[in-house]
């Protein structure tokens, strides 16, 4: 965690208000939450944002509303995923009936393994969600024509867009081609501040269920469904700093991204380009891939590496763990370390 550097004039910004927090009394409940919501709503163009304390809160919530409000019973996720992903599923109730294969490529899958996947479920399509996570920075390349069919078919479509903030396809923003999708702020992400997370939708009934919900329902006392998952005023503040310099640190990471496209041209070594066909990255990951052969064993000379996307499969995607690395990108890297990385490459 000790690599993590927020942009200084998003701590100054902070410093700047978090005094008026602590003398007006609204730790939480108060106008920050209002104010990261509303940024996150012009910046993802969407009808309605909900601050949340985390995205594993957020999707839970979500999946929960579904099951409660649009009877949904079942769900298909993507095999190369984080494990937590399962245990939402778990913990909001669900049946999980599939794992839908990803492709090395894009560490996503493709339309063809979607069809594929829902091809083979026995179930009732209207009792159907499928959750699909942006993975190392992209919006998944085939996201428009999987949201299409979900809709053609009645399928609620979940984006757990952890990874995606700040990225667009075709210039659409991520998390905004399913019903409901949302981001994190964690402390490893591409846009960071600790903690935190906003659910982002176009549908106004979900976004007033999912405002509701976030709170017990204790006012208007209709749901039978609620919990805490509120994000408090200090938190909010913090990511509302954090989202305000968005470009800066997208900006600060395309430039190491550029030093190291251009290294793994010249050597030959193929990447996940995150400025091609339509897409924007956030470049939360710069991942280089190996498809012939394990990773380590093709590249053995390149040590500087950060956490892979990821290193086990929850399905048959058994190979993505072997055959990818992911190179050092954060934002205010020190140049030694890309300079290792780049010598490594060149090497």
């Amino acid at each position: 965690m000790g690599i993590i550097k927020i942009p200084q004039s998003s701590v100054d910004f902070f410093k700047k208000h978090q005094d008026e927090i602590f003398r007006s009394g609204n730790l939480s409940e108060g106008p920050w939450n209002e104010k990261l919501a509303d940024k996150v709503k012009t910046i993802s163009g969407t009808k309605t944002a909900v601050c949340v304390n985390s995205n594993g809160s957020g999707l839970v919530a979500l999946l929960l509303i579904f099951k409660e409000y649009y009877g949904r019973k079942d769900i298909m996720i993507q095999s190369n995923t984080m494990y937590g992903v399962k245990t939402i599923v778990g913990t909001a109730g669900y049946n999980l009936v599939k794992f839908i294969d990803c492709r090395l490529e894009t560490l996503m899958p493709s339309f063809e393994s979607f069809k594929e996947a829902i091809g083979s479920y026995q179930g009732n399509l209207n009792e159907l969600v499928i959750m699909l996570s942006d993975m190392g920075g992209i919006i998944n390349p085939d996201i428009e024509k999987i949201s299409k069919f979900c809709k053609d078919k009645n399928i609620l479509l979940l984006e757990d867009a952890a990874h995606s903030f700040g990225s667009t396809l075709n210039n659409k923003f991520a998390g905004t081609f399913g019903d409901a999708g949302v981001y994190s702020y964690y402390s490893t992400k591409a846009v960071f501040a600790g903690e935190g997370g906003v659910a982002v939708t176009n549908n106004e009934k979900i976004g007033n269920l999912l405002k509701d919900f976030i709170a017990y329902d204790r006012f208007k006392q209709k749901m039978p469904i609620g919990c805490n998952i509120r994000l408090s005023e200090i938190q909010a503040l913090l990511v509302f700093s954090v989202v305000s310099n968005l470009d800066e640190i997208m900006g600060n990471k395309l430039k190491i991204a550029e030093k190291y496209m251009e290294a793994c041209t010249k050597s030959k070594i193929e990447f996940i380009d995150q400025t091609k066909n339509s897409n924007i990255g956030n470049h939360y990951k710069f991942t280089i891939i190996s498809p012939k052969k394990n990773i380590v064993e093709a590249f053995p000379k390149i040590k500087t590496t950060t956490s892979k996307i990821y290193d086990y499969a929850l399905g048959q995607s058994k190979e993505i763990p072997l055959k990818h690395l992911c190179l050092p990108i954060w934002y205010g890297l020190d140049e030694k370390i890309t300079d290792k990385v780049l010598s490594e490459l060149k090497n």
